[in-house]
């Protein structure tokens, strides 16, 4: 788990993101990472798989 706090806490691009969320939903940082984690299961395999790759390239790329 530390390392998912880890990744959290290092990236600006990804803290932008849950607090944009966090407001908008008016949920707790906790609530928005675990209801993307509800969102991605309900994606089908091909679309998990894609934006599994996307993120995985801008990671490569030094943009999250």
């Amino acid at each position: 788990m530390a390392r998912t706090s880890t990744a959290i806490g290092v990236s600006p691009v990804i803290k932008e993101l849950i607090n944009k969320q966090a407001l908008l939903t008016r949920l707790t940082l906790k609530e928005v990472v675990y209801l993307g984690m509800l969102a991605i299961d309900e994606l089908d395999e091909q679309r998990r798989d894609s934006l599994a790759d996307k993120v995985h390239q801008m990671h490569v790329n030094g943009e999250i």
